[in-house]
Parts: C-alpha cells; sequence; structure tokens
C-alpha cells in the first residue's frame, strides 16, 4: 500500500482522519497568486505520471520535499498564473498511457515527456481535467459529458454524474476529482455518499465494481483540490 500523500491542509478533519487511517502527509503549498479556492489545491501543482512527479516551478517546499524521498521530478517551464487556462498547467488526467487535458493550457515539460516516452495526449475542452474526474483502478466517475464521452470512447468505462452539491468554499460548487482518491482497492471520500445527490450511483456503481468505499468525514463533499498518492 502506497502510504504517503500529497494534500492540502486546509481541512483539519480530513488530515487528521487521514493520518488515523496511516498515511503520512505531504501537504501542498499556498500559492498566494492563485484564486483564494484554488491556492492550496494538489492537483493544479502536481501532476504524476507512471514514477514521475511534474511540480509548479513556484512550489520549492513540494519540489524539495519529493526529491528527499528519491522521486523523479521535474519541474514547469511556465509558472502558474491566476488567470485560466494559465492555473491548469499541470490539471490532466492520466490514465491507461493516455493524457487528457486541455492541450494547449498543458505545460512543455509534460508535452516533451509523453512525447518521448510514447504517451498520446488527447485534447479534452475541460481545462480542470483532473478535477473534475475521479479515477479508480480501470474505470472513472466525471459530471464532464466531454470528458466522459472521450474516455468511453478509448475503452475506459466510466460513470456520468450531474454537476454541483461538492462544496468548494469561494466557488459555486466543486468537481468529484477534488473530493477524494482510489488506493488499494478503496475509494476514499471527503463527504458521506448518502448526502450527496449523485451518491446512490456512485455507491452502485462502486459496489459493483467491488471497490470498496470509506469516508474521510461524515458531512457532505467537499472539493479540497484533490490527492496525489505517491
Amino acid at each position: 500500500m502506497n502510504n504517503t500523500i500529497i494534500v492540502s491542509n486546509e481541512n483539519k478533519s480530513i488530515t487528521k482522519s487521514l493520518k488515523d487511517k496511516g498515511y503520512n502527509l505531504i501537504y501542498s503549498e499556498d500559492i498566494s497568486t492563485l484564486i483564494p479556492y484554488e491556492r492550496k489545491h494538489a492537483d493544479i501543482q502536481c501532476l504524476k505520471i507512471y514514477d514521475t512527479y511534474f511540480v509548479s516551478k513556484s512550489c520549492k517546499r513540494l519540489i524539495s520535499e519529493l526529491k528527499a524521498l528519491d522521486k523523479k521530478v521535474i519541474t514547469t517551464e511556465k509558472d502558474i498564473k491566476k488567470v485560466y487556462p494559465n492555473n491548469v498547467l499541470l490539471n490532466a488526467l492520466f490514465i491507461d498511457n493516455k493524457l487528457y487535458c486541455k492541450k494547449n493550457a498543458l505545460d512543455n515539460s509534460v508535452k516533451a515527456y509523453c512525447a518521448e516516452n510514447n504517451i498520446e495526449v488527447i485534447n479534452v475542452n475541460q481545462g480542470y481535467a483532473k478535477c473534475s474526474t475521479a479515477v479508480f483502478e480501470n474505470c472513472f466517475i466525471t459530471a464532464d459529458i466531454g470528458i466522459y464521452e472521450k474516455l468511453n470512447e478509448n475503452g475506459v468505462e466510466g460513470l456520468l454524474i450531474e454537476s454541483g452539491d461538492i462544496i468548494l468554499n469561494g466557488a459555486d460548487y466543486g468537481f468529484i476529482g477534488g473530493c477524494g482518491f482510489y488506493n488499494n482497492g478503496i475509494a476514499y471520500f471527503t463527504g458521506n455518499l448518502t448526502k450527496y445527490k449523485n451518491g446512490i450511483i456512485i455507491e452502485e456503481f462502486l459496489n459493483n465494481k467491488d471497490i470498496k468505499i470509506e469516508y474521510l468525514d461524515n458531512g457532505k463533499l467537499i472539493d479540497i483540490g484533490g490527492f496525489i498518492v505517491l
């Protein structure tokens, strides 16, 4: 079991729950140039492809901590900026040796790596590709129809849900990809699915895949910017 995770330290209840479950935490950074509800989002600061970690050049501490763990780290050529799509340089979805993202926003360091390693880069309109999608072992959940259709075209089974009903403080609502992670046969969520409008169909979908569900908190789902399992 991989037991180290990159995550925001914004929600103390969730970080305590992770520690109680035996996880070691590396906290994402506070990037002051971003809009407040994105400042600590891990899925904006870091992208993992196989054993390589792409990290925003502004995240000096995060880069240092990953290197201290002997991880292969590549820093971005560009810096994250506030205005979309300059904030989604690394917000890409990697599954089945394909990278789904807004191509014209993807950092050149990632493009070069994908070209060198025969990873197909597939364009989707949604710049927040990773935020929008919860990925499990061989399946996914998203409220974005474009991502849903593109992944299905490439043979990945998914569940399309409605948008909304996810807390993201400062925004109208958050994304399902920022609400949890998958590790060792278990789907972890930041809130209780019984309190979410799409919860029943998500439970059925995961149960049919023999994926266990655990909650990090018993409230509503909260988008805290995702989790990166080392």
